[in-house]
């Protein structure tokens, strides 16, 4: 794991490093997922997650909010550090749309909560290749100051500048 932020008390996001020599394997489309593995006490354990990158960020990220009683989720939220090792699958998955530079559309995208994480990749890839044509983003999450989201909320212009700058803030 090459780098751990903190989002909220109970979210941080993970970015991977990848040898060179598997970075083909790990180009994703916006949208997609990984499943990381790791073993706690004896047991192999996997979970996915959606890559809240863009695909012209530079890095592979993923947000992980930790959920009562969830096992890897605490783990990751509460122990996993930078420089830790785990492992981590390709990505996978087909939520998501194609780009069409040269076509009018109009996009819309809903999410609720964590649910952001794939909207914010997907967004980030409909503003890098297709800039100019509209995009609304409908969030829905409680008003807590303790979300990350609801922290960016009084700072932002909305969703798409969050969106813009990274996943949570």
């Amino acid at each position: 794991m090459n780098d751990l932020r903190r989002e909220s008390p109970d979210a941080v996001s993970l970015t991977f490093a990848i040898p060179s020599e598997l970075a083909d394997d790990y180009r994703f489309a916006p949208g997609q997922y990984l499943t990381l593995r790791t073993t706690m006490d004896g047991e192999e354990v996997r979970r996915s997650y959606s890559i809240c990158s863009g695909p012209d960020d530079g890095e592979l990220r993923i947000a992980v909010k930790k959920v009562d009683g969830g096992a890897f989720s605490s783990w990751a939220a509460d122990e996993l550090k930078a420089g830790d090792e785990l492992d981590v699958m390709t990505p996978t998955g087909r939520f998501g749309i194609a780009h069409a530079p040269g076509e009018a559309r109009v996009h819309v995208g809903f999410a609720a909560g964590s649910g952001i994480t794939p909207i914010l990749s997907i967004v980030k890839g409909v503003l890098a290749r297709e800039a100019g044509q509209p995009l609304l983003l409908v969030l829905r999450h409680p008003f807590d100051r303790r979300h990350a989201v609801s922290r960016g909320a009084g700072r932002t212009q909305g969703p798409l500048h969050a969106a813009a700058r990274g996943c949570f803030t």
